[in-house]
Parts: structure tokens; C-alpha cells; sequence
């Protein structure tokens, strides 16, 4: 009976590395060069457990092993494990080989070795600490570049219930989702991102990072707010019942935007806390006074010196008012504009407090259950900030002409 499971064994492998091998020119095909050893019998492990697969093909590479013949699968590991692995698959990803000398501490070699390779790891975290789901997933992440995780899942942001659009390694933890690396611990998608990862676990992450067939596709729920997912721009009187309430960016949006359709509500200064500014006549009692099917607000920029809760807490308040005018209007938040990377550099308008808003206000959407708007990352060039091509006279935050109507592009692109 050993005979027959061993020789099950050496199928199972000869299968993962020839479905590894379908990588071709991608760096992952390396996998199949890897270390490959008779198959060690973990006491611990046996073929109707879920993790049988992935323990199989992880040890057969030689990218994680067991000890006194068993595997641990309930057990937890260290984030000095984790970046070991991290080494591991980058060795073998990008040369075809995984040959570490041990050094004093034990893992010092595959920090150095990822440092050297230009891998970014999260600062201040313990070797010696039990890894959670995050950091694992951040690391993991680190070790392969981008196009080895090719995505095959829609997953928007927003759609996994336990990570805020705001939270750390989001961008991380999406990426693995869509590339059907993460599946989520239930139904609903849920990462459990705090909790400590155990080795079964890490063990399928590791299999479905390298075998392009052991990747999982999901179709996770999506969460009735406060995503807008894109798609085919309307005609411009689809917003003929639409309005825009706001600040002097506001006024930009009328002036250059082309969004004739519109109507807007705004006064260079207004705040969420002060939505009137100098003239009631002007903003939002007037506002109050209509009825639209969608509102449009923008606000955020001129209440930067605001603690988060304060400026969601009046935020909030407007929005209840705009809800008892108009019960059936549906309300969209747009995220606070981003600034150039110079206005940003200059220590007030900073990108860091910018995202810290967006990230609260997307909070806010979800729980008075309104439709959030990301045109700031909409916005934003690759190196994450407002081009110049779209700063206004003040070099930002107000918009020149093109920054207005590129905005308007991505109105038009999140309308339900």
C-alpha cells in the first residue's frame, strides 16, 4: 500500500512540474528545474487532507520542509520563514536556483539576499514573530514581480469585506486575490488579514504562486456600496438629473469640465463644516431646495487641516441633510483630488494626509452606505501623484482645463 501512495507521489510531481512548465519565458517555467527529491511520507499529512497537493508539490521544490517526519500543518511560522521562502522563489524565479549559505542568524543570508535583489520588505517587523495573513501576503507579493501574477479574478476594490480600501498591504492582498493566489476563509471572500497564518496554509499560497493550474478562480460578492465599477460612458444628459455640490474645484468642474448636463452648487472656500460659505444663496441650501436622482460631492481639500473623525463627522451630517431632502437620490463622495509632487513636497497639501481622507471617507461611504468615487488615483501618474499636465494655476490642487475634463472622464466611466 506504501508502494502504490509513493508511486502516486512521483505522479502527482511529474504533473506539477510539467503544469509549471506551461510558464513559458515567464521566469516561473524555472520551477520545473528545481530541487526534486523522493517524496518524504509526513505522519502528519495524509492524501484526503485538503493541503495534501500543496505540501506535495512546496517540499518536492524544495521550498519548505518538514522535520522528523512530519509536516505541521496546523502550526504557525515565523516571518523569518517567510522571507526565507520569499528568497527562495525569487532564486529560483529569476536564476533557476535556490543555494543559500546559512549564516549567524540563520536568516541573515536571505534578508541580504532580497535587499540585494531590490525586493522591498515591510520595516519593524520581528524575525522572530508569528507571521499573520498580511505580512505573508505582503512578502509574498515582494518575491515575484507583477507579471508573474497574472490576474484571472475580477476583483474590484472594496469587494474584500475585512480589508479597507486604506489598509495596509491592500494592494498586495487585491493583487494575490486577482490573481487567484488568496481565495478567502468563507463565502463572502473574508481574508482574516490579523490572524496567524498556519503552515497548510501558507503552503497552497506558495503551490498556486508557482503552478498556474493550482491557481483557484473565485467570484466573490459585491458589496451593494460603496464601489462603482467602470463601464461604458452614458451620453452626457444621462446627468441631466444630476447635480455636483463642492468647493472652488467645483467651479473648475463647471467651467472646463464639458459636462453641460450638470447642474453644479458651489463657492470657492466651502467646507463640509461651512457648505454655504459666504453667500446660502449660492450653495448648498439651494441645493436642498431641488431634487436630483445622483448627487455629486466634493469636499476635503480646504478641511486638510481637520482631524479625520471631525471632517467625517460633519460629512456625514451633510449627507443626512441632502438624504432628507431627496430620500430616492443616489449619492456619490469623491475622493479629496490629488496634488503634483512639488505642492505635495511643500508640507501641507501632502499626498500622505490626501489618501489618509480617502481612506476615512471611504469608510464613511460604506457605513451611510453612499457610492465612493476614486478619481484621486484616477488622477494620479505613475509615480503616484498629479501630473503637471493637469495642475492648474497654483500648480494644484486646483486643475488646469485638461485635469477638469480628465476627471469628468472618470465621472462619466462610475455611474451606476
Amino acid at each position: 500500500m506504501k508502494k502504490i501512495i509513493i508511486a502516486s507521489f512521483v505522479v502527482f510531481l511529474l504533473m506539477v512540474l510539467l503544469a509549471v512548465s506551461a510558464f513559458a519565458d515567464s521566469g516561473l517555467d524555472n520551477f520545473s528545474a528545481g530541487p526534486c527529491y523522493a517524496y518524504e511520507i509526513f505522519d502528519d499529512v495524509a492524501p484526503t487532507d485538503w493541503y495534501h497537493d500543496s505540501v506535495s508539490a512546496v517540499c518536492s521544490l524544495g521550498l519548505m520542509i518538514g522535520s522528523d517526519g512530519s509536516f505541521d500543518p496546523g502550526g504557525s511560522i515565523t516571518v523569518a520563514q517567510t522571507v526565507a521562502i520569499a528568497a527562495r522563489l525569487n532564486g529560483i524565479y529569476t536564476t533557476g536556483s535556490a543555494d543559500f549559505e546559512q549564516t549567524d542568524p540563520w536568516y541573515g543570508v536571505y534578508y541580504d539576499y532580497l535587499r540585494g535583489s531590490g525586493v522591498a520588505l515591510p520595516e519593524g517587523l520581528d524575525p522572530d514573530a508569528r507571521a499573520t495573513r498580511r505580512t505573508v501576503a505582503v512578502i509574498l507579493a515582494a518575491s515575484l514581480p507583477a507579471e508573474a501574477f497574472a490576474e484571472i479574478n475580477p476583483v474590484e476594490n472594496g469587494m474584500i469585506p475585512d480589508v479597507k480600501y486604506s489598509d495596509e498591504g491592500a494592494a498586495e492582498i487585491y493583487m494575490l486575490y486577482r490573481a487567484g493566489v488568496l481565495t478567502g476563509s468563507d463565502a463572502r471572500g473574508s481574508f482574516e488579514p490579523d490572524s496567524f497564518i498556519r503552515r497548510c496554509d501558507i503552503a497552497a499560497l506558495i503551490s498556486r504562486t508557482v503552478s498556474e493550474p493550482m491557481r483557484r478562480r473565485i467570484s466573490l460578492p459585491c458589496p451593494p456600496y460603496p464601489e462603482v465599477s467602470a463601464g461604458p460612458a452614458p451620453d452626457d444628459s444621462f446627468f441631466s438629473s444630476s447635480a455636483m455640490l463642492g468647493n472652488s474645484l467645483v467651479q473648475g468642474m463647471q467651467l472646463y469640465s464639458g459636462m453641460e448636463y450638470m447642474s453644479f452648487f458651489a463657492y470657492q472656500s466651502t467646507t463640509v463644516l461651512s457648505p454655504n460659505g459666504y453667500d446660502p444663496s449660492r450653495c448648498f441650501d439651494r441645493l436642498l431646495n431641488e431634487r436630483y436622482d445622483r448627487v455629486y460631492i466634493e469636499y476635503g481639500i480646504n478641511e486638510i487641516y481637520l482631524n479625520e473623525e471631525k471632517f467625517t463627522s460633519a460629512y456625514s451630517e451633510l449627507i443626512d441633510s441632502i438624504r432628507a431632502a431627496m430620500p430616492d437620490a443616489e449619492i456619490y463622495v469623491m475622493a479629496v483630488t490629488p496634488v503634483t509632487s512639488a505642492v505635495s513636497g511643500g508640507g501641507y497639501f501632502t499626498m500622505s494626509k490626501i489618501r489618509s481622507f480617502n481612506g476615512a471617507l471611504y469608510e464613511m461611504c460604506r457605513e451611510k452606505e453612499c457610492r465612493y468615487l476614486d478619481c484621486c488615483e484616477a488622477l494620479c501618474d505613475a509615480s503616484g501623484f498629479l501630473p503637471s499636465a493637469y495642475a492648474g494655476w497654483d500648480g494644484s490642487p486646483h486643475l488646469s482645463g485638461e485635469g477638469y475634463r480628465a476627471w469628468a472622464d472618470v465621472i462619466r466611466a462610475h455611474c451606476l
